[in-house]
């Protein structure tokens, strides 16, 4: 198993790449190494971001190669990969910067696939910060921002605000619960490390702020799920596990820990 921290690991590839004829498609996972990315993006004519459901690519689909029970994330990433036929090389966050999961995803791709696989480690330390994760936008925009700035960095300006609520975890494969929370919501948990460029801090991935009501949240079957229930339990948040799609039971009780926490910190 091949892993690579820096593009100039991969030169051989990127040389190939670069050969190749136009257009170029790139899909990726996760967050890779800055220097990775950059090479990746200016080689390519269409990015993909492979972790993001497509409306034309049924999740079912993975599961000719993977069970149902991995994270609708990983299921997610299966599916586009095996759909996309017009992929022409795959970035594939495969270390402790993402999952197991998807590092044995990523070979078993690697291995059945003819277009070049790279498997990434992005160990970066260098805090970016996470001015988005603070501002006062709606939940939505945030995690737009932030996701997409995984392949061009987001350094549009954002006013910080004081937070009433947090919402701590990945980037959910359904982004309706998102809407469900007010703009004064600040991001915690791994999407706050994507922003920081940091997907490798677990110190960082740990923090909530301890003086706000927050959601932790994590995908069914997602071993993040045992990093989300026991902080949940650490800081009296709720813990909510989705598997794909956010149903309305859950959204229900979301909406009741949202009023009941903001009654009983503004009592009328």
């Amino acid at each position: 198993m091949n892993i690579v921290r820096s593009a100039d690991e991969m030169r051989g590839t990127l040389d190939y790449i670069a050969s190749l004829p136009k257009p170029v498609i790139l899909g990726f996972t996760g967050v890779p190494p800055d220097d990775i990315m950059r090479e990746a993006v200016k080689l390519s004519d269409t990015i993909i971001d492979l972790d993001m459901p497509r409306d034309n690519v049924p999740l079912a689909k993975a599961e000719d190669v993977v069970p149902s029970i991995c994270c609708a994330t990983l299921r997610t990433i299966t599916a586009n990969t095996l759909l996309l036929k017009s992929l022409d090389w795959i970035v594939f966050s495969s270390g402790i910067d993402k999952c197991d999961g998807g590092r044995f995803i990523a070979e078993m791709l690697k291995k059945s696939l003819d277009i070049p696989v790279v498997m990434t480690e992005n160990l970066n330390m260098e805090k970016a910060g996470n001015p988005i994760c603070e501002s006062d936008l709606p939940l939505l925009e945030k995690f737009n921002r932030i996701v997409n700035g995984v392949v061009v960095p987001d350094t549009r300006p954002v006013n910080k605000c004081e937070p009433q609520f947090g919402f701590w975890g990945v980037p959910p494969n359904d982004f309706s619960i998102l809407e469900l929370f007010p703009p004064q919501t600040h991001v915690f948990g791994w999407a706050r490390c994507m922003e920081n460029r940091t997907p490798a801090d677990v110190s960082l991935e740990e923090y909530v702020n301890p003086d706000i009501p927050t959601i932790f949240f994590a995908q069914a079957f997602c071993p993040k799920n045992i990093l989300a229930y026991s902080l949940a339990r650490r800081y009296n948040g709720l813990y909510v596990e989705v598997d794909n799609r956010v149903d309305r039971s859950i959204k229900a009780k979301i909406e009741a820990f949202l009023w009941l926490s903001h009654n009983n910190r503004h009592p009328r």
